[in-house]
């Protein structure tokens, strides 16, 4: 059975998960939470951080970070030597490797500001140009702890691909 469309149907359409885009640079965040969704090609780990947009920490937008999982025959993570998780999580341990690689926490994340590299997602999945009014930031990489009362003056701290 066919169902009928009619024009009405297009008036309350769901608009799906709001994409924020935010200038390119390196920004204090704070680890939220992850969640790992399985997808017909595999299995995505995606960390939601708060990303400060002002001095005083009183506005932020939520940002994803997106890590490929895969597993082995015992399901356990796979996260090799230069697998993009394990390298943030590097650079979350102030640049010193897990003692133990087989243990990579995640408490290493909890109750912590980190500055993180954000940029901007010009292609859709499949390789494909957006166009400009479609373009969204995500988190791209970790870069390292704020140590204990470090501040910032402007943000982002440092924009993309800048030597200021």
């Amino acid at each position: 059975m066919r169902m009928k469309i009619r024009d009405e149907d297009f008036d309350n359409v769901n608009p799906g998960e709001p994409r924020v885009l935010i200038e390119e640079g390196v920004w204090p965040a704070r680890w939220l939470r992850r969640e790992a969704k399985v997808y017909g090609w595999g299995e995505k780990l995606i960390f939601h951080w708060e990303v400060f947009m002002a001095c005083d920490k009183s506005r932020f937008v939520v940002l994803n970070c997106f890590y490929n999982a895969k597993r082995d025959r015992a399901k356990r993570f796979q996260f090799g030597q230069l697998h993009n998780y394990r390298k943030d999580w590097v650079a979350a341990n102030g640049g010193r490797a897990s003692l133990d690689r087989s243990k990579l926490p995640l408490t290493i994340w909890q109750a912590r500001m980190f500055y993180v590299e954000v940029v901007t997602v010009r292609r859709d999945s499949k390789g494909r140009p957006l166009s400009p009014s479609f373009y969204w930031s995500k988190v791209g990489r970790v870069i390292r702890p704020l140590e204990e009362g470090e501040t910032w003056e402007r943000l982002p701290v440092q924009p993309l691909n800048s030597s200021e």
